[in-house]
Parts: structure tokens; sequence; C-alpha cells
């Protein structure tokens, strides 16, 4: 049971599907038939593109743990001067 990519020639909605032999595919948005359906690729995971993603994460985590930091310096520099 493929999924497929499809987009909508009346409202330009663009969605995934689950096609089964017997389904007729149709725009959730505004319910018309009159589908293009979009070339998808395949997702491949392989051991280059699992090193991308781990440093795409350290990366967010860097900068969310420097975020966490100001936030904490910049509460304490207001607590210490109402203390």
């Amino acid at each position: 049971m493929p999924i497929f990519e499809y987009a909508c020639k009346a409202c330009n909605h663009q969605f995934e599907m689950l096609v089964r032999n017997t389904t007729v595919p149709k725009c959730p948005e505004c319910d018309n038939v009159d589908l293009e359906k979009l070339f998808s690729l395949p997702k491949v995971k392989s051991e280059s593109t699992r090193q991308l993603s781990m440093k795409a994460a350290k990366k967010r985590d860097a900068t969310q743990a420097k975020d966490r930091m100001h936030d904490r310096m910049t509460y304490e520099k207001s607590h210490d001067r109402h203390g």
C-alpha cells in the first residue's frame, strides 16, 4: 500500500495519501478528484545521513544550551539587584 503525494489542480493543496487498489484519491480540502501525482524521492538512511542528522542535532542542542545559559544569567542578574 504505497503512499503517494498529490497536488490538487483546483486549490493547489499538496498532500500525501495512502492509495489502495480501489481508492480514488481526492483532495482533503475541496474534495476535488482532478489531482496531479507529484514525484517524490524515497528516504534513504545511511551512515552519512545519520552523521548529518547527529551534526544538526548537536548544533541545535548547543544553541539551546547557550540560550538557557543566557536566560539563567539574566534571571540571576535581575534577582541580585533586588535581593
